[in-house]
């Protein structure tokens, strides 16, 4: 009898990724939900340290910097395992999806703030964890559930409340102000995170999680390394302040290597929409870390959004 492991079909399965893989355990759903709820809280809290250098440097430097740390920790402490043995096939499609994920969408979010306020790119980039669903669909990869889809557009308006303006802060800017061109920038961004969430699924689950996120991460850096140099990358380094490196490593470190090695460990034992929702609590926590270190005041639309964003997550990820 053939040994099941070796068996022609039973290769098929592993390449056709979740599409025939059995549904996640419930061990692995509370893992993946620590690890995505930890890796979120990381990258609400680059989003305050973004704010806080990028008047240093560009934007797209800030992120070849960032990520050029976040690989070298990632391959330092992986060391020979992160060099896991794949087909060139799975080679190829990890670096594109690093390509997408850590170098157009990086880049494509910086440019669309400079078209956009960032609130109204902040809610069209919180829509990610639909879009994630519905290619999930598609593909296949799992089923249209109203529970999830209500759970994911509960999370979504609950960031809508924490991040519209009200009052006089709700005027319209003028046309100039509001391009095309940066609804179509944040829409690529939206497009590149939802097909790694979906794509990359397939990879986390034949091989080691850090691995595949490590080389995507180094794929994607050297990506931004053109328009980094082309932006001037030793000029803008120079005028980092000591302070600001700080920051920058800690983008590096706990924003980059940590964060998305946890989310990769969360799309591994996780679906991908599942994973995604968690997204919402990027924004709650950059405004919690404003009331926290900036003194802001904890309004009830904070209270009310935070809730909305609890149940939202609770609703599309309980079984």
């Amino acid at each position: 009898m053939r040994d099941d492991a070796t068996s022609p079909l039973t290769h098929r399965q592993r390449r056709a990724g979740p599409l025939n893989s059995a549904p996640p355990s419930a061990r692995d759903q509370r893992s993946a939900a620590i690890a995505a709820t930890i890796a979120c809280i990381c990258f609400g809290a680059s989003v305050v340290a973004t704010r806080f250098v990028v008047a240093q440097t560009t934007p797209v430097v800030l992120a070849f910097l960032r990520y050029t740390i976040a690989s070298a920790a990632m391959f330092a402490v992986l060391r020979r395992s992160a060099f896991t043995p794949m087909p060139s096939r799975d080679r190829w499609q990890v670096a594109l999806l690093g390509v997408l994920f850590f170098g157009v969408f990086p880049w494509s979010f910086s440019a669309s703030l400079t078209h956009l306020p960032s609130a109204t790119v902040a809610l069209i980039v919180a829509t990610n964890p639909l879009v994630t669903l519905a290619l999930s669909a598609l593909r296949g990869t799992e089923r249209l559930s109203g529970r999830a889809i209500a759970g994911q557009l509960l999370a979504l308006a609950g960031i809508a409340i924490a991040l519209l303006p009200t009052g006089a802060q709700a005027v319209t800017t003028s046309p100039s102000a509001v391009s095309w061109i940066g609804y179509a920038e944040v829409a690529t961004t939206v497009l590149c995170g939802s097909v790694y969430n979906v794509w990359s699924r397939p990879l986390l689950l034949r091989y080691p999680s850090a691995a595949v996120t490590s080389f995507a991460m180094l794929a994607g850096t050297i990506a931004l390394a053109p328009l980094a140099l082309a932006q001037g990358l030793l000029a803008h380094t120079r005028t980092i302040t000591p302070s600001g490196w700080l920051t920058v490593f800690f983008l590096g470190l706990l924003g980059g290597a940590v964060g998305f090695g946890l989310w990769g460990f969360a799309l591994r034992r996780s679906t991908p929409s599942r994973v995604a929702v968690f997204l919402a609590i990027n924004p709650i926590t950059a405004i919690a870390l404003g009331v926290l270190l900036l003194h802001e005041p904890v309004t009830a639309r904070l209270v009310v959004a935070l809730v909305a964003v609890i149940a939202g997550i609770q609703l599309a990820t309980r079984r």
